[in-house]
């Protein structure tokens, strides 16, 4: 049987939105639920990296898989660069180091030429990358829940605003995924679905808006009745100014100030296993309440 997919893309800049979280936490209540899931990651830009059976992989995949009661896989995140200081990188495709060192900059030229040229071998290499590995997890798992890279859309980069093409809206093409925007700033989402073509806009069927202040507003004395009636004000009135519906509003977690960043884009401590387990049990635990699981479920054609 096919596994259904879900994906998970950023407005804005997208750093910072809440994808990898909001991945791991339907991840996990999707498993909570009956459903055996796999985190998945087109591209992963990250000094924070995973080695399981010599493979080496973005190190927020294998606390997505952890999340999901899974054991981590390079399949979940096939093209991963990372940073190794002054400008240099390792690449990473399919857990195998494929370039050591490799400076951008001095490879400039080449890559130049390689766009007049309209070669596109690293490109179309992502692509094998991610449809082989969307196939074989398709084969193992009930549902793919995929994060997106950076931003939705990125306009004026170049040859990186082609790259996160690939990462994201080319990705949810080769999975045939529903897409759901997650950002911390609801009046970001018109300008992104404005820089989408019409085939990719309807592959936005929803929102998730994070980081609420909830604790915030309960601090200021307002009851959670009169909160819970202002989250479905919130639905009502923006759902129909963004032009997408409102599918979950979660609230800032404060558990997770605790920890390092999930998926960092400079080198940090990594969330230990162990802490990570009881970490994202305790705020599935909170968030389930906040998203709407049904109506995610219809849009991936699965029963609740």
């Amino acid at each position: 049987m096919r596994a259904k997919r879900l994906m998970i893309q950023a407005t804005g800049f997208g750093t910072g939105a809440g994808k990898s979280l909001v991945v791991a936490l339907l991840s996990r209540l999707f498993s909570e639920d009956g459903y055996k899931v796999a985190p998945y990651k087109t591209l992963n830009l990250t000094p924070v990296t995973y080695i399981k059976d010599e493979k080496e992989f973005g190190y927020a995949q294998a606390l997505q898989a952890i999340a999901a009661g899974e054991k981590p896989d390079y399949r979940m995140n096939p093209y991963t660069p990372k940073p190794l200081g002054n400008g240099k990188f390792d690449i990473f495709l399919e857990g195998r180091c494929i370039r050591e060192n490799y400076n951008p900059e001095k490879d400039f030229i080449v890559g130049t030429l390689k766009q007049i040229a309209g070669l596109k071998e690293d490109y179309g290499q992502i692509k094998e990358a991610a449809r082989r590995s969307l196939e074989t997890l398709s084969k193992e798992y009930d549902i793919i829940c995929i994060e997106g890279s950076g931003p939705a859309k990125l306009l004026g980069f170049g040859p990186f605003s082609e790259l996160l093409e690939v990462a994201n809206m080319e990705t949810a093409r080769i999975a045939d995924a529903p897409v759901l925007f997650v950002t911390d700033n609801l009046d970001s989402i018109p300008g992104t679905l404005s820089y989408l073509n019409q085939e990719d806009k309807k592959r936005v069927k929803g929102v998730i808006l994070n980081k609420f202040m909830l604790d915030e507003l309960l601090g200021m004395g307002i009851k959670e009745k009169y909160i819970n009636l202002g989250l479905k004000r919130i639905r009502q009135v923006y759902g129909g100014k963004i032009g997408v519906e409102i599918l979950g509003i979660l609230p800032y977690f404060e558990e997770l100030s605790k920890l390092p960043d999930l998926d960092p884009l400079v080198s940090s401590a990594k969330i230990s296993f162990g802490i990570w387990r009881k970490t994202i049990n305790d705020v599935a635990k909170k968030a389930r309440k906040y998203v709407d699981l049904n109506k995610i479920y219809r849009l991936m054609e699965l029963s609740s």
